[in-house]
């Protein structure tokens, strides 16, 4: 095999997994700067990061699939999480706080797939509509950005958080729960099938007796039942309902859905990749935390990484 083969094939390698190279240059360049990055601690703090981020970009990438865009998860994931603990604060019982905490979840999600479905509104204009509705919502309820604090009251709700089984927190086993349920009903169910051929031609779904229309409300429905998890998951970690806090969330399970699609060598949102840019982004997150960054210029590389990576996206596609 002669040098040019050689650099053509590892070129072409490069190309098709470079969000893998750009993953491992992460992994080696914080592990070389700051030791303690890999000590168990911070290895389990950053995927039970991803167990809150993970659950909202999957639901946010089966509106991908669908061409569109759920832009409510951060509002889901506040509002769920001041239902938890002003039930709980109320004095009712774990198990009746999490139904209806879901409820608002469904509520939220069903507003959405009803804009959408039903009046025909454009996703992103809809779902945004509904986020501001439901940030009001949660400064009303809270005069003003008051969070929802538990003390006595908290331990049920706490044990979520921090308890784990065999070895396993919690928060990561309902994750891989619900990366399963994400699998099999994209790749192992008609329902899967349908969903991607209504994204890939409305019309011809239509004409092939898909009712698009199910497809649309039931999507958003999902997603916003992945974010009241990943509200839930946020209660039990601060003990508290934290208005506003799903924003800081939001735009990575965004930017998680969107790697994800672009990891598939057909651009296809799929679960694996939407799980894998949710471990890079926790990554990204605790890297430069180690580093000692302040906010601002967290946000600032944390940007910049992603704009490399949408460049090398748009040059491998030319």
């Amino acid at each position: 095999m002669n040098s040019k083969t050689t650099l053509k094939k590892t070129g072409s390698f490069l190309s098709d997994n470079f969000i893998l190279v750009i993953f491992f240059i992460l992994l080696v360049a914080f592990s070389l700067l700051e030791k303690s990055f890999y000590s168990a601690s911070n290895v389990i703090e950053m995927l039970l990061r991803v167990s809150i981020t993970a659950p909202i970009a999957l639901g946010i990438m089966l509106s991908i699939i669908l061409r569109g865009i759920d832009l409510s998860p951060g509002t889901t994931l506040g509002l769920v999480g001041l239902t938890v603990a002003a039930s709980i604060q109320d004095g009712l019982p774990l198990g009746v706080a999490l139904i209806l905490a879901l409820l608002v979840g469904s509520l939220i999600g069903s507003l959405n797939g009803l804009l959408i479905s039903r009046f025909n509104l454009v996703p992103f204009i809809a779902t945004l509509s509904i986020q501001f509705i439901g940030n009001s919502i949660e400064r009303g309820w809270t005069k003003g950005g008051l969070p929802i604090y538990l003390y006595k009251n908290s331990g049920a709700l706490a044990d979520i958080y921090r308890t784990s089984l065999l070895g396993v927190p919690i928060p990561i086993i309902i994750l891989a729960v619900i990366c399963a349920f994400y699998y099999l009903l994209l790749e192992k169910t008609v329902f899967g099938r349908k969903l991607y051929a209504v994204g890939f031609s409305i019309k011809g779904a239509m004409n092939a007796g898909i009712n698009v229309r199910f497809y649309h409300f039931i999507v958003y429905l999902i997603s916003a039942l992945s974010s009241s998890v990943s509200g839930v998951i946020v209660a039990s970690q601060v003990r508290s309902g934290q208005p506003l806090v799903g924003g800081s969330f939001l735009w990575d399970a965004i930017g998680a859905a969107f790697l994800g699609t672009l990891m598939s060598k057909r651009s296809v949102p799929n679960v694996l990749g939407t799980l894998f840019g949710a471990l890079l982004f926790s990554i990204i997150s605790s890297g430069l935390t180690f580093l000692g960054l302040s906010f601002y210029w967290k946000m600032f590389f944390r940007g910049f990484i992603i704009l490399l990576i949408l460049l090398a996206a748009a040059f491998r596609k030319k």
